[in-house]
């Protein structure tokens, strides 16, 4: 089975009620959602995150599947960053809160990211999103 990973499909992570733009990256990801924007950045971790990726100077429909990006924002990368390597982040804190903003539970959140679950309570509890201010939405 082919997958078309350049097409514009919602994310594979975070349920209908989230959205990238409700819980914005945070700033220390600027240099990255400035370039791809918020929606690719998440996918760039999600594939990447935490490894070193190598960005080719000519993007084309292979080398935006391989990212894991669309390929307008593969180009944009490779206009900002072409032919060098970047490390991606792995953003859990971000990716946590965002998860649990689309209704995904702790043990799935936990499973996901490779942490347990108290370290997912932990980060909600951090970024002060308790299981309180999600039941008064419930």
């Amino acid at each position: 089975m082919h997958l078309d990973r350049t097409a514009p499909v919602p994310c594979k992570s975070y349920g209908d009620d989230a959205s990238v733009s409700s819980l914005p990256p945070p700033a220390e990801l600027a240099w990255l959602t400035e370039a791809i924007g918020a929606d690719a950045t998440l996918r760039l971790i999600e594939e990447h995150g935490g490894t070193r990726v190598y960005v080719p100077k000519s993007i084309n429909q292979g080398s935006a599947a391989r990212l894991g990006v669309s390929l307008a924002a593969a180009r944009a990368l490779g206009e900002q960053f072409g032919g060098d390597y970047i490390d991606v982040p792995i953003a859990r804190a971000w990716r946590v809160r965002l998860y649990r903003a689309g209704g995904l539970s702790h043990s799935k959140i936990a499973r996901r990211l490779g942490i347990s679950e108290r370290a997912v309570r932990r980060l909600l509890f951090d970024a002060g999103m308790t299981q309180q201010q999600f039941d008064l939405f419930g």
